[in-house]
């Protein structure tokens, strides 16, 4: 297992492995380990989503490293939106070689974006806002809140290496969020934006995903040279 690098990808808040799916398929195709826990009450319904907490959410994210831990020599962890808070916690607690955060959180809830998506296509993405508050329990929103409030006094403890990637159309997250996580870690951590001009949160999925998916894999390569893949 010498020189083994895993990738740990943690989804976002109310969503699944979806989120992160191309990733983590790029990712294996190359040849790296990966994991991606499906956070506790997520991906099922209203009431399990209910029933689960931010510390579950942790619990399950901390149970995808030990497992991962278990095959990887070296790793790191990719969180996307509410998976890159989780990843901060892990990162304060673990060996992390290298932290990605995907259009996490600082600032929560961009509404100009979110009203000039609906002004482009109502019909499509006003039924996804109210798909997204039918299916959220109200305490699973104050549980992120939680999460997020936190989160922000670990920043300063960040000092694994950290590239943070955030769309400039991201409807969810406001992009400042970046910038404000950036310059909350600590300087050794090196972060290192990088922008994604033509997407909204789910980045991944969106017109720029080749991009950013081949932006982590070089990143990845850059970092770990002598790690047997085939990038």
């Amino acid at each position: 297992m010498s020189g083994t690098v895993g990738c740990l990808l943690i989804h976002g808040f109310a969503g699944d492995i979806n989120d992160v799916l191309p990733l983590a398929k790029a990712l294996r195709e190359v040849g790296y380990q990966v994991e991606c826990p499906t956070l506790e009450g997520h991906g099922t319904t209203r009431r399990e989503m209910a029933r689960s907490t931010r510390k579950d959410w942790l619990r399950s994210a901390e149970e995808g490293y030990k497992r991962l831990s278990m095959r990887s020599d070296k790793i790191v962890i990719i969180g996307f939106s509410m998976g890159g808070l989780l990843a901060f916690h892990l990162t304060t607690r673990y060996p992390v070689e290298l932290l990605i955060t995907i259009n996490t959180p600082y600032k929560y809830w961009d509404v100009k974006e979110a009203m000039n998506y609906l002004r482009e296509d109502f019909p499509t993405h006003s039924r996804r806002y109210i798909r997204s508050i039918g299916r959220i329990p109200i305490s699973s929103m104050l549980e992120f809140r939680r999460l997020l409030s936190e989160t922000k006094p670990l920043l300063g403890q960040i000092k694994t290496p950290y590239l943070l990637l955030q769309a400039k159309r991201d409807d969810t997250v406001h992009a400042i969020s970046a910038q404000l996580l950036a310059t909350s870690v600590d300087k050794s951590a090196s972060p290192q934006i990088t922008w994604y001009e033509h997407s909204n949160h789910m980045l991944l999925h969106g017109p720029d995903k080749e991009a950013a998916i081949a932006h982590i894999l070089t990143a990845l390569k850059e970092r770990f040279p002598d790690s047997p893949v085939s990038v």
